[in-house]
């Protein structure tokens, strides 16, 4: 049954990129870039390799646990898991859950990124050659990383999936697993119990505490070899076995409990929903122009598709990720760099916007609407959501890192990335579609060639909005290392301006492009979802 699976997943994926030649080509490119990201890392454990061990330890630590990291987060970010074996669409058939894992598991391991994963896992031996056998326990474990890497990343879509797809008590649990994820790094930051010690010493305090946690412990179980710690090593082996083993448990779990609520929520006999008279929400209180009904309409996108929604999770997670980096490794532009960080990633939900209307974006064109309303009314919507977010997230980053006196300048930076990011995707999203799921299905899956078409295009909006904020980020920097108030409110102040000049401008700009490009932009929406 498995076989079968794997058969027709990849004679779909054939047929799909025979079908679509753009997608082939960003398939291809995806390939070319991550085998240089592995040969880059290759390289680097060639020179650690030549390092004292203690280094070379750490350089396999920190760079193992990024790597797990990746594969946890970057799905929540771009589209990118194959959809093919999709659980809810396969519940029909008569299969065992084990076997479905399986199935998922060889599909990611046998796709592009699954393959390089374990290419650059088994080759951290490399770092080790001058110890063999800590080299040959480095392929065992390498493995065990690799499956733990894919694994967790079945297990992260599955969990974020089932909940985006629910309602009320769902989104309740998403709030709360936001918050969850505050809490360590929350509690570092108040403790602040190593901020005076040495750098060094912090490096290595926190190398050795990750070698512990679920993320590094595989990763570490060589090098306490070649240090001559094989108690430890044993410990380190256990944990990163006991990690595989409950991220197999959770996610045998999570499918159970999303084909589940797929199949509830697809009951043919429950009672239709009704509408209360009145209540339209944003419908009822945004103007009523076309820029406010397009704004109406993607609130209301924001609120109900978990295509958009799912932004919002890394609203929580990335900032405590950043400061828990920040806290174990004493690095203080991480910390200043999480509210810009931020802001520039929820502009890029709304780089999808027209993939994710599809066709819908017919009922515009034959409405006469004109794209300047249509940019206008997106990136609105947009700016109602994430000011206010970014708005707390750097308040609070200002709070724990002790730099009150310069929330004027983090704030005119971060805001300014928000308000230039917006621009920015106001007109590249009006030339660029991206082939994304269908509204209904599980928010993190996609067809092939999505994950490079989303990184590339975000790659290149990122790069236009950091040179478009030079001249506020060179204002803010001063500030920062002069510590003037004077020139904080001045980078507040240029940051406004310039971030709404470019916002407005970017609007302008995309609306023309949409106005000259609409029914050519809808006959593409249509070929993506063919």
């Amino acid at each position: 049954m498995v076989g079968t699976l794997l058969r027709l997943r990849f004679r779909v994926l054939a047929n799909t990129l025979a079908r679509n030649p753009f997608q082939l080509v960003a398939v291809i490119l995806g390939g070319v870039l991550a085998g240089l990201m592995v040969l880059l890392a290759v390289g680097g454990l060639l020179v650690a390799s030549t390092a004292p061990p203690e280094a070379t330890q750490a350089v396999v630590v920190v760079g193992g646990t990024a790597l797990v990291l990746g594969w946890l987060i970057v799905p929540l970010l771009f589209d990118g898991v194959d959809r093919t074996l999709d659980p809810p669409k396969l519940a029909r058939f008569p299969l065992r859950t084990g076997q479905l894992m399986l199935a998922m598991f060889l599909v990611g391991a046998t796709w592009v990124p699954g393959i390089l994963t374990i290419v650059g896992s088994i080759a951290t031996a490399i770092a080790w050659r001058a110890h063999p056998p800590s080299a040959g326990v480095a392929v065992v474990t390498g493995l065990i990383g690799a499956a733990t890497c894919i694994a967790g990343s079945r297990l992260m879509t599955s969990v974020a999936g089932t909940l985006l797809r629910g309602r009320g008590a769902a989104r309740i649990s998403i709030a709360v697993l936001a918050l969850l994820a505050l809490a360590v790094p929350l509690a570092l930051a108040a403790s602040g119990g190593t901020r005076g010690a040495e750098l060094a010493a912090r490096f290595t305090a926190a190398v050795e505490m990750l070698g512990w946690t679920p993320l590094g412990a595989v990763w570490s179980v060589a090098g306490r070899l070649a240090l001559g710690d094989p108690v430890g090593a044993g410990l380190a082996f256990a944990v990163a076995l006991g990690t595989l083993a409950a991220v197999l448990v959770l996610w045998r779990l999570a499918l159970g409990v999303g084909t589940s609520v797929t199949a509830t929520g697809r009951r043919s006999d429950r009672p239709a929903r009704g509408v209360t008279g009145g209540r339209l929400g944003p419908l009822g209180w945004m103007p009523a122009t076309p820029a406010g009904a397009v704004a109406a309409r993607s609130l209301i996108y924001w609120i109900r598709d978990s295509r958009q929604s799912r932004q919002l999770i890394l609203l929580p997670v990335l900032p405590a990720l950043m400061l828990l980096w920040w806290q174990l490794f004493g690095l203080e532009w991480m910390a200043i760099a999480t509210g810009p960080v931020v802001a520039s990633l929820l502009p890029l939900s709304a780089f999808a916007a027209l993939s994710y209307d599809g066709t819908a974006f017919a009922a515009e064109l034959s409405a006469g609407v004109r794209g300047l309303h249509d940019r206008l009314g997106r990136a609105a919507a947009l700016l109602i959501i994430a000011v206010p977010s970014v708005t707390v997230v750097q308040v609070a980053i200002a709070v724990i890192i002790g730099r009150v006196g310069d929330l004027p300048a983090l704030l005119g930076l971060s805001l300014c990335t928000l308000l230039v990011a917006t621009g920015v995707v106001s007109v590249s999203s009006a030339r660029i579609v991206v082939p994304v799921a269908r509204s209904g299905r599980n928010p993190f899956s996609a067809q092939p060639g999505a994950a490079t078409v989303s990184i590339l295009a975000s790659y290149g909006v990122a790069l236009v909005t950091i040179v478009l904020t030079l001249p506020v980020v060179a204002v803010a920097l001063a500030a920062l290392v002069a510590g003037s108030p004077l020139l904080g409110w001045a980078a507040l102040a240029t940051g406004l301006a310039l971030g709404a000049g470019v916002a407005l401008g970017g609007a302008v700009l995309g609306g023309r492009v949409l106005d000259a490009t609409g029914p050519a932009m809808l006959a593409r929406l249509r070929l993506i979802r063919a």
